[in-house]
């Protein structure tokens, strides 16, 4: 704030000039006291400067008694996975009533290393959503896997001074905090130095486990799946995100754990969620409204969406509807199912009854294209010779990231898919033109039936992952990634008979929101013919079987780890 905006801000507030807009007759839901009350609302600059009758603005409206609420906010999301740019994303966001997010670079970060996240805050700049920034903290996520880029401390510790970095993200590499390895301990100690955040990411761990990260000054997780994941984190001090996205759903498991006593540790995250599922079925408005169908009272569940999150990550002028606070704003016609009917903008209206009123305009700022560099591959490198009458298998769990290890009697020389028993070659082929390596194993649980799909979406190093029937299937699937620049693809009988193109870093698209909704519904009516029953995400589903740091059985393009051991193990296996 500079001197003349304080000077403003304040004349306003104490009524010796006219304010920017008053918002009059309001029921006003405080998420202090938890009160709804009658007020006229006073905005100044962005900001609200004070409640009652005797304020005059240049703009008044009349809100006729409606519902005035905080605007919402996502603590955790990762915008490359909705597959659009922060502008094309802000357009589904806002009239959801989303004006903030906590976005974490990871995905492009580990394709483009700095050169990503310098892309991810230049293009969120001046837009009508504020995107905050954590630092992807482990890129690559592992050693267990070949990125396109490398980010030590070195590299962060100028994205800690700009504005919008509220900390460091994502801290899932456990062992090197435990080791205190040198680079994470100094990433850790740089980020906390300056009073700022770090988030964990801790799947199945144990209450040791636990007691380390919070020590190293980890405070925030999204990756409870249990009660007694969350719970343990929850007495330990830890703000626990509720994760429900396109493909990790844990809000059934959790909101029960939510009451009247403790719910100011909880907040609400989308984490991976397609464009197409936001702007259709909502994000953090939609946690809202089914929090208060479980049980919670409507200010609660508001304030895991407003307060709760704003306070986490410290931003101390946003959450909520008060003198000092952002003018972030919703008008709601009914609290209960938290219709909402306009959204503002630090003071601005800019959704009125859901049509949108800003001009976000055409211009895209370009990045580097060829992401995606195959070596030669033929069909012979897709095979896989096999040593015994047994082979691992990574069994999903649809909606869930983790999977599980089954052995699997087989027979032959070579692996080949097999619809009858659900039996399907995965493949991670390298593609940032470092190693070249292959990962090659065997998944269930898909019910693929023909042909074959393959994708550049592989977190965390986002290499190609490839499943299929057929072996031709399969090469033509990855040849056509690197020719379209990455993105997704869908053949059968050698032909591609479905695509979406992300020619940024092999994530994301340039192209409007709408064009890549109705690529994403092509692609799923599709490959309704491709599965038996079709009653998850299979994209996203895929592209998570390559996270090495979610249990069991994960595949990178090393090979298939197990998590239980740590250890790469063969695709033949012995049997009991």
């Amino acid at each position: 704030m500079n001197k003349e905006t304080q000077r403003t801000r304040i004349e306003a507030s104490a009524g010796r000039i006219p304010c920017d807009r008053v918002l009059r007759h309001a029921q006003v839901v405080d998420v202090f006291s938890g009160e709804i009350l009658p007020r006229d609302v006073a905005i100044k600059d962005g900001y609200i400067v004070g409640f009652g009758e005797a304020y005059v603005g240049h703009v008044e409206e009349d809100l006729q008694g409606q519902y005035l609420v905080p605007a919402l906010m996502d603590a955790h999301i990762h915008i490359e996975s909705t597959l659009v740019t922060p502008k094309e994303f802000s357009k589904a966001a806002l009239p959801h009533g989303v004006t903030a997010v906590v976005m974490d670079p990871h995905e492009i970060a580990n394709v483009l290393g700095r050169e990503g996240i310098r892309y991810m805050l230049d293009t969120s700049e001046n837009l009508p959503v504020d995107f905050y920034a954590m630092l992807s903290s482990c890129v690559p996520a592992t050693a267990l896997e070949t990125s396109g880029a490398v980010l030590r401390a070195d590299d962060l510790r100028d994205f800690l001074e700009e504005e919008r970095v509220l900390g460091l993200a994502e801290v899932m590499d456990l062992q090197a905090v435990k080791d205190v390895e040198p680079d994470m301990a100094r990433k850790l100690r740089d980020t906390l130095s300056r009073k700022l955040v770090v988030d964990g990411h801790g799947s199945g761990l144990s209450a040791m486990d636990n007691n380390v990260y919070r020590t190293a000054g980890i405070s925030t997780d999204h990756e409870c799946t249990t009660r007694e994941e969350a719970m343990d984190r929850l007495s330990k001090g830890f703000y626990i995100h509720i994760r429900e996205g396109s493909v990790a759903k844990n809000f059934e498991a959790l909101i029960p754990l939510v009451n009247s006593a403790n719910h100011r540790r909880f907040t609400f995250c989308t984490d991976d969620i397609h464009i197409s599922d936001l702007a259709e079925n909502g994000s953090i408005d939609l946690m809202v409204r089914r929090a208060i169908e479980e049980g919670l009272t409507p200010v609660e569940a508001l304030r895991m969406a407003t307060l709760n999150p704003a306070e986490c990550y410290r931003l101390h002028d946003r959450g909520a509807v008060a003198p000092g606070y952002q003018a972030d704003l919703l008008v709601l016609s009914d609290l209960q199912t938290f219709t909402i009917e306009k959204v503002y903008k630090d003071g601005e209206l800019l959704v009125d009854h859901g049509a949108t009123l800003f001009d976000f305009g055409n211009h895209q700022e370009p990045l580097a294209k060829n992401t995606v560099k195959l070596p030669p591959l033929t069909l012979a490198d897709l095979e896989f010779p096999l040593s015994s009458d047994a082979v691992n298998v990574i069994r999903i769990h649809p909606n869930s990231l983790l999977t599980d290890h089954e052995v699997v009697p087989v027979s032959g020389p070579r692996f080949q898919s097999d619809v009858q028993r659900d039996l399907m070659k995965i493949l991670v082929q390298e593609r940032h033109g470092n190693s070249g390596t292959c990962g090659k194993g065997v998944v269930t649980g898909f019910g693929m039936i023909k042909g074959a799909v393959a994708t550049t979406i592989a977190h965390d190093s986002h290499n190609i992952v490839a499943m299929g029937v057929e072996d031709g299937d399969l090469l033509l699937a990855m040849e056509r990634l690197a020719v379209i620049g990455g993105g997704i693809v869908l053949v059968d009988d050698g032909k591609v008979l479905a695509e979406l193109a992300l020619p940024l870093a092999g994530l994301m698209s340039q192209e409007p929101l709408e064009d890549i909704s109705r690529a994403l519904h092509h692609l799923h009516a599709t490959a309704k013919d491709f599965f038996n029953d079709l009653t998850f995400n299979p994209f996203l589903t895929l592209s998570f079987l390559t996270l090495p740091v979610i249990p069991e059985l994960k595949i990178t393009d090393r090979g298939l780890f197990a998590t239980a051991t740590g250890d790469f193990i063969p695709v033949s296996a012995a049997r009991d």
